[in-house]
C-alpha cells in the first residue's frame, strides 16, 4: 500500500472522522474530570474549554490560509527545511502514540472491568489491536467512509443515553451556581482545551480534502458538534448526578445509563452504551493508529505503509502494559495529556505555520526584487 496522497474523500466524512476523535473521551472520563475541576460549574468550564479551543483553532486557520492543500509536515519543510519536518513529524508521531498506548490501556481495563472480567488484560486488547491492524490495511479511505457509516448511529445512541435521563434530572444539582469559583473555571477551563487536541490530525488531511476553504468547514463543524456534545454531556451528567457523588464513579456515563429504565420491559439499558463504546473506542483507535504510522512514514520518507503496521501494533501492544496499573494511566492523563496538549495541538503548530508564513514571504520578497 503506498502513500496515499492520491485519494480524496468528501467533507461529511470528514467531520465524522474528527467528529469521533474528540468526542470519544465523553465515554471514558470527560464528564467526571469537569467536575472535579469546578464541581457543581463543570458544564461552565467546559464551555470556557470550547471558546479557548475555538479561538486558538480560528488563528491557526487563519494562518493556514496561505499553504492550500500542504500538510503540516510539508509546511514544517517550508518553515525549516528538512530538519524541522523531521522534528516536526517525531511530534506527531509521539504524540498520536501516547494517545493511542493510553487510550487503548483504558478502554481494554474498562471492557474487562464491564463485560469481561475474568478475561487476561492482553486477550481483550488483542481484539482491539486486531480490529486497527486490519483497518489499515485497507487504508484510509475505508477508515474514513467507514465512520461516515458508523458515526451516524453512535450519535444516535448518545442522544438517546442523554435523553433517557431526563427523569433523574434535578436542576438545584446545578447550584452553587458558581461551583469552585471563577479563577476555577477560568484557568482549568483554558487548561482543559486540550480536550480539543486532536484537532492536530485535521491539519494532516488538507492532501486527502484539497482546499483550504474544505479544511476551514470541516474544522469548523467537526468543532462545533463537538464542542456541543462535550457541552451537553457535562451538563446532563451534573444535572443527574448531584456533587460530589458525581465524582465517584469509574465510568461516568456508563453509570449514567444504568439509571435508565422504561418500565418494567425495557431495563439494563447499558448493553447499548457497551456497544455505542466499543464502536467509538474502535473508530478511535484506528484513527490515531493510522495517522501515527502514516506521519512516521512520511517523514522518513517512505514510499508503503503496510509494512509498517504490524511493527507498530506490536510497539503499542508493549507500550500499553508500562503502566504499572489503571490508575497510573488515569493519573498519566489527567496530568499530562489533558493539561498540556493544547500546546502540542495549538502553540506548536501555531509556530510552524508562522515561521512558514515568514519563511514564504521573505522568498517572495527576494523574487520580485
Amino acid at each position: 500500500m503506498q502513500m496515499e496522497n492520491k485519494i480524496r474523500f468528501g467533507s461529511f466524512e470528514a467531520v465524522t472522522f474528527i467528529s469521533n476523535l474528540i468526542c470519544t473521551k465523553i465515554f471514558l472520563y470527560y464528564t467526571r474530570l469537569t467536575v472535579e475541576d469546578a464541581a457543581t460549574a463543570g458544564w461552565i468550564s467546559s464551555i470556557v474549554s470550547g471558546l479557548a479551543a475555538f479561538l486558538m483553532l480560528t488563528v491557526l486557520l487563519k494562518m493556514y490560509k496561505k499553504f492550500d492543500d500542504k500538510d503540516i509536515l510539508d509546511i514544517a519543510e517550508i518553515a525549516g527545511g528538512k530538519f524541522l519536518k523531521i522534528v516536526t513529524g517525531a511530534v506527531i508521531t509521539f504524540s498520536l502514540f501516547v494517545l493511542t498506548v493510553v487510550v487503548i490501556r483504558k478502554f481494554s481495563e474498562d471492557m474487562k472491568i464491564v463485560s469481561l472480567p475474568s478475561s487476561p488484560l492482553s486477550y481483550v486488547m488483542s481484539f482491539f489491536l486486531v480490529g486497527i491492524a486490519v483497518a489499515c490495511f485497507f487504508g484510509l479511505e475505508a477508515i474514513v467512509r467507514f465512520h461516515a457509516i458508523v458515526i451516524p448511529f453512535i450519535i444516535a445512541g448518545y442522544v438517546f443515553i442523554m435523553l433517557g435521563v431526563t427523569p433523574q434530572m434535578d436542576i438545584t444539582n446545578l447550584m452553587p451556581f458558581w461551583g469552585t469559583g471563577i479563577d476555577d473555571i477560568l484557568s482549568k477551563g483554558f487548561l482543559r482545551s486540550s480536550v480539543y487536541c486532536e484537532l492536530l490530525v485535521l491539519f494532516l488531511l488538507p492532501p486527502f480534502l484539497g482546499g483550504y476553504k474544505k479544511i476551514t468547514r470541516v474544522g469548523y463543524t467537526a468543532f462545533a458538534l463537538s464542542a456541543i456534545s462535550l457541552i451537553t454531556s457535562s451538563l446532563v451528567y451534573i444535572l443527574a448526578n448531584p456533587y460530589p457523588s458525581g465524582m465517584e464513579p469509574f465510568l461516568p456515563i456508563y453509570n449514567m445509563t444504568r439509571l435508565i429504565a422504561f418500565g418494567r420491559f425495557f431495563q439494563r439499558i447499558e448493553a447499548l452504551f457497551v456497544f455505542t463504546w466499543a464502536m467509538a473506542a474502535l473508530l478511535y483507535l484506528t484513527s490515531t493508529f493510522y495517522f501515527m504510522v502514516y506521519t512516521f512514514a512520511k517523514t522518513a520518507g517512505l514510499k508503503y505503509i503496510r509494512p509498517l503496521v504490524l511493527p507498530f501494533a506490536v510497539i503499542v501492544f508493549s507500550a500499553a502494559f508500562i503502566p504499572g496499573s489503571l490508575m497510573e494511566v488515569i493519573r498519566i492523563e489527567k496530568n499530562y495529556i489533558v493539561t498540556v496538549g493544547w500546546i502540542v495541538a495549538f502553540v506548536y503548530t501555531g509556530l510552524i505555520l508562522a515561521a512558514a508564513s515568514i519563511r514564504k514571504s521573505v522568498r517572495k520578497e527576494k523574487c520580485s526584487k
